[in-house]
């Protein structure tokens, strides 16, 4: 409860330079029709673009900020804090911090900020460049969660957006069903967009240690809802993905790759002793992928190791992987040979 606010759902929403996609975001917040309030915390993470500046004006255009309808504006410590319930739609509040510094180079939680607005029954997720956009995504998926207590988690399919078109990839599964643990360790942490969960509170602190190995948060939450009860998808796109775009996660993460794959190898096998290798075949399936795309090229793993996950992983995706990098391989050759002829025969000249 916050200011006498009972919430059922919680978004959270991490925002960082994202001037020209935060209104796609918090417009797909607005646009929500629920029976239920729901609080969507924003925070922005000192950003040194107008994301901040954008924020603030879409508040004071849209939200009640007065104290007579219980929101706020206060400074703290670490940010500014405005706490406001949009003047139409009822259900709809916004909890927006701006912070000083910026927690994620400093590897600092923002958790210890939103403490005012946790005790709520789900949580939501939607990065500040991604959006929503169908108004009746968090009422759908709540009601399903509702009536099925024995699930924790529940995603829908989402469209890709890259250059400002939008394609149809991750899950496309036709009809409504569940996802089991094999299925979304293979796929990958790209297979459920971020901005397509909607899960119990409990997941929160439900934190065993391959979960905290790794650094991302996504991947290792879609797969714990499998292992908690269950994960139901819902067929119908209701959100868009923006992928490799400036200041996506892609992009960042695409920096330090080698890197992020190392962790993920230590976490997946981590999971696979915890769960006495019941999932062994899907994390080397996933393994063997990440293995020939990053690490066997750049020579960061043994050949052995390569081969052992080669043949513990599913064949028929495993073959497809090799024989999809042995032709990358030669295109690559041909393209260096071919490169080298042109200069060679320009220094002839």
């Amino acid at each position: 409860m916050a200011n006498g606010v009972t919430f059922l759902v919680r978004t959270f929403c991490a925002t960082y330079n994202h001037e020209s996609y935060i209104t796609d975001a918090i417009q797909g917040f607005v646009m929500q029709e629920t029976s239920f309030p729901v609080v969507y915390t924003i925070v922005d993470d000192a950003s040194t673009d107008k994301t901040a500046e954008v924020l603030r004006r879409f508040v004071n255009e849209h939200f009640d900020v007065d104290s007579n309808s219980g929101g706020y504006d206060k400074d703290t410590d670490y940010g500014h804090v405005t706490f406001a319930q949009h003047k139409t739609n009822k259900n709809c509040y916004f909890a927006v911090i701006y912070l000083k510094e910026n927690h994620y180079s400093q590897k600092k939680s923002k958790a210890p900020y939103l403490t005012e607005w946790m005790d709520t029954k789900y949580v939501a997720m939607c990065e500040g460049d991604d959006y929503w956009t169908y108004p009746l995504k968090l009422q759908k998926q709540v009601d399903f969660l509702e009536k099925h207590l024995d699930y924790s988690m529940c995603t829908h399919a989402a469209l890709w957006e890259s250059d400002g078109e939008l394609y149809n990839r991750g899950c496309q599964h036709e009809e409504e069903c569940a996802l089991s643990t094999d299925e979304v360790i293979k796929c990958g942490g790209l297979y459920l967009a971020t901005a397509s969960l909607v899960y119990r509170k409990e997941l929160v602190n439900d934190s065993p240690e391959w979960r905290e190995l790794s650094d991302v948060g996504d991947f290792p939450l879609q797969i714990l809802g499998t292992l908690r009860g269950g994960l139901w998808f819902l067929p119908a796109p209701m959100c868009v993905y923006r992928f490799m775009h400036a200041g996506s996660w892609t992009v960042m993460i695409s920096d330090r790759f080698i890197e992020h794959a190392f962790t993920e190898i230590k976490w997946l096998r981590l999971l696979d002793k915890d769960t006495d290798k019941k999932y062994h075949k899907a994390i080397q399936t996933h393994l063997f992928s990440k293995f020939i795309r990053f690490l066997f090229r750049e020579n960061k793993i043994s050949t052995s190791q390569y081969v052992i996950t080669y043949l513990e992983a599913e064949k028929q995706i495993s073959v497809y992987h090799f024989l999809k990098d042995i032709l990358r391989h030669f295109l690559i050759s041909i393209k260096i040979g071919f490169n080298k002829a042109v200069k060679k025969n320009q220094q002839s000249e």
